[in-house]
């Protein structure tokens, strides 16, 4: 084969390569920034764009945020609204979700919002201590960056991430997905949907993790707990100073802007617990209490051994939420146990 054959070749077959890429990419769009809607939803879906594209959709109606991680979740919509006194909540929950994800858009949405001539009535950011100061996820892999709105960041290089990322194994999840998502024509006997039941049982119970009887740990944390790896590797926050410095900003935008905040450290399940040094939490929530009033469910740590309020070993489940709220807001159809949750005060400025 002559050179100049083989170079075409080369340099088609690249060619080619790269075009695919681009396509599948837009076409198959796992991360779901490109708003195609061919595909279902992938696992790798990018949900800090999808907070900021949700908030444009309602951006005249919302009124009020929630800000928290995946946790927050599990705080109903409905009655966080009313005790916030506003008509639309948007939540502005992400997983793993940190400051370093909720000041960008929150700085956002308060300059569409003085654009607009509105306001934000009322805000709830819900900290996770276990979290706080670790290493943020914020803009550490495709499916975390933060938009080019956001972040000031050249919009050409990040779609040009998106264009170019060679994801085979996403791809052929997605597609597979497509394909098991369309109905069959076939007539299933009844021994098969039996079958069928069965494995969605199963799947359920393995996405909610269920937690041990109070009084057990899994072999694997005891382990750690035992050889103190654990706990030394939760007392490292590289990230602490950056993330106070940015609760300090959130704060001072609320005071600025009329907003009235409520923050809240969520509660933790008694195997999390364990597995931070003694008084660590205490010290942590004792902190962020000066910068800002703080709700500590923590402290007293009543719910932790609790299996019935814990959908995982690291999510509370709805019943717990409802309680949070309530004892949040004073919201008397509420029944919280005496003793659940404490405010911390250690701001030297009204809120």
């Amino acid at each position: 084969m002559a050179a100049r054959t083989f170079s075409i070749i080369l340099v088609s077959g690249s060619f080619l390569l790269f075009a695919s890429t681009m396509v599948a990419n837009v076409l198959l769009d796992p991360e779901g920034v490109f708003d195609t809607g061919l595909f279902p939803l992938s696992v790798n879906w990018n949900e800090r764009n999808d907070s900021l594209q949700r908030y444009k959709q309602n951006s005249s109606a919302t009124d009020g945020l929630l800000f928290s991680s995946s946790r927050g979740k599990y705080l109903d919509p409905d009655l966080l609204a009313r005790n916030m006194g506003v008509t639309h909540l948007l939540s502005l929950s992400v997983s793993y979700g940190l400051l370093t994800d909720h000041l960008p858009i929150f700085e956002y949405i308060l300059r569409d919002k003085a654009a607009r001539g509105q306001r934000i009535k009322a805000v709830v950011l819900l900290l996770d201590l276990d979290f706080f100061g670790k290493p943020p996820w914020t803009n550490s892999n495709i499916n975390s960056f933060l938009s080019p709105e956001l972040t000031g960041e050249a919009p050409v290089r990040y779609w040009w991430r998106y264009l170019t990322a060679f994801q085979f194994r996403l791809w052929r999840d997605v597609v597979r997905a497509e394909i098991a998502s369309r109905p069959t024509k076939s007539v299933e006997n009844p021994i098969n949907l039996v079958g069928r039941a069965e494995a969605a049982e199963n799947t359920e119970r393995d996405e909610r993790t269920i937690i041990p009887a109070v009084g057990t740990k899994p072999a694997a944390l005891d382990a750690l707990a035992l050889q103190g790896f654990r706990r030394s590797w939760n007392s490292v926050r590289p990230d602490l100073e950056n993330q106070l410095s940015k609760l300090e900003r959130f704060v001072s935008l609320c005071r600025e802007n009329g907003v009235q905040l409520t923050i809240a450290a969520s509660p933790m399940i008694r195997e999390n617990l364990d597995l931070h040094e003694p008084g660590m939490i205490e010290a942590l929530a004792e902190r962020i209490s000066k910068i800002a009033p703080l709700w500590d469910f923590n402290s007293p740590p009543l719910i932790a051994s609790q299996r019935e309020y814990w959908v995982d070993v690291s999510h509370f489940d709805s019943a717990a939420g409802t309680m949070m709220i309530g004892r949040m807001f004073g919201d008397s159809g509420v029944n919280v146990p005496a003793g659940f949750g404490r405010l911390r005060v250690g701001a030297t400025k009204p809120m």
